[in-house]
């Protein structure tokens, strides 16, 4: 199972990298136009705070040759574990096509349909990375197309991973990871949340309260001094 980041506020990106196991960031066009420096500036400080872990960065042209072009572009200047995130259309499918012959590392994003994720999955895509809640917009249940998803990639192309996206609930994170995906991207806010329980608080407060009434402010390692 991997956990990435959906995100490229730096700050946010550092702070979740030091508190959680995570196997890299994952960014868009849109995330990256939230941000106030320039997009190699960004991009190049995540690359920077994990290392050697998987960034996901996507084209922004949208005919084929271009976003072949852009792709190569990408990998040339950011360097290290890179996935370059190319739409699920037929100008995207072709680029994975040529991508692939290339040896560069693609993800399919913004897949809404098992028959996209079975073409860009042939085309080359190692990552293929539906949009969950949007999928849940249009009134189709998300974990089942990412149950069907992953059951006839595991047929037809066995080395391309789900990697879900698009989330506004951890609830449906629980649901595409038991529908098969094995990969999910989760802003750091949400990402958050998902250590956190009430009964688990519950319970460490009990401990904490319990050993308190019986040995006061000491610690468990002062008794063995």
């Amino acid at each position: 199972m991997k956990y990435f980041i959906d995100s490229a506020n730096v700050d946010k990106i550092k702070g979740i990298f030091e508190r959680f196991p995570c196997d890299g960031v994952t960014t868009n066009p849109t995330i990256l136009a939230r941000e106030s420096d320039d997009p190699a500036k960004t991009l190049l400080d995540i690359r920077g705070i994990i290392g050697d872990r998987t960034l996901f960065v996507q084209v922004t042209a949208e005919d084929g040759r271009e976003m072949v072009s852009q792709a190569k572009t990408l990998c040339g200047k950011i360097g290290g574990a890179l996935s370059i995130k190319i739409p699920a259309t037929e100008a995207g499918v072709y680029a994975m096509k040529e991508l692939k012959e290339s040896g560069v590392p693609v993800t399919a994003t913004a897949v809404y349909t098992v028959q996209q994720a079975l073409l860009c999955a042939k085309a080359g895509a190692g990552y293929i990375a539906p949009y969950v809640a949007h999928i849940d917009d249009y009134g189709i249940d998300s974990a089942e197309t990412v149950e069907n998803m992953a059951r006839l990639l595991r047929l037809h192309a066995p080395e391309a991973v789900i990697l879900a996206a698009s989330f506004r609930v951890a609830e449906q994170i629980n649901r595409v990871i038991a529908a098969g995906a094995c990969a999910v991207t989760v802003t750091p806010e949400t990402f958050e949340k998902l250590i956190v329980s009430d009964g688990t608080k519950r319970e460490t407060d009990a401990f904490r309260t319990n050993w308190k009434n019986r040995f006061g402010d000491s610690e468990i390692t002062d008794f063995f001094k």
